[in-house]
């Protein structure tokens, strides 16, 4: 009898913390194609015209050992790269996320003088690299 109960109140929570993901997904704007376009573009130093956006699916992600993000998008897209001295075409992935100050972002973690930071191209504050 204990475990019936303690089996129902895990999935009282179960369910109260799936509404509550539900719930924050809802409530973010929709990633449109022609952002993803510009914001790619940005990151990668090309023109919109340029970037070819295909499939865009939602995705977890795994951020560390005990911490999954649920709410990344993943877009692949065709664009060009410098590849042995020539500009090539080449499918390519990249996570999109979405922060209420930022809008939605895209970010690549670089190597800098002195260590490492992060160059981020967002939506609503264009690109920062964070030292």
């Amino acid at each position: 009898m204990a475990m019936t109960i303690l089996s129902r109140a895990c999935v009282v929570v179960f369910l109260f913390f799936m509404a509550d993901l539900a719930g924050a997904q809802e409530g973010r704007p929709r990633l449109a194609r022609a952002l993803v376009a510009k914001l790619i573009a940005e990151a990668n130093q090309i023109r919109e015209s340029e970037v070819t956006v295909g499939p865009m699916q939602a995705v977890q992600e795994e951020v560390g050992k005990a911490l999954t993000t649920t709410d990344g998008v993943c877009v692949t897209f065709v664009a060009p790269v410098i590849e042995d001295g020539r500009r090539v075409r080449r499918v390519q992935r990249r996570l999109f996320y979405h922060d209420e100050d930022w809008g939605w972002y895209l970010f690549a973690i670089e190597g800098l003088r002195g260590g490492e930071g992060i160059d981020l191209v967002s939506e609503r504050k264009g690109r920062i690299i964070l030292r």
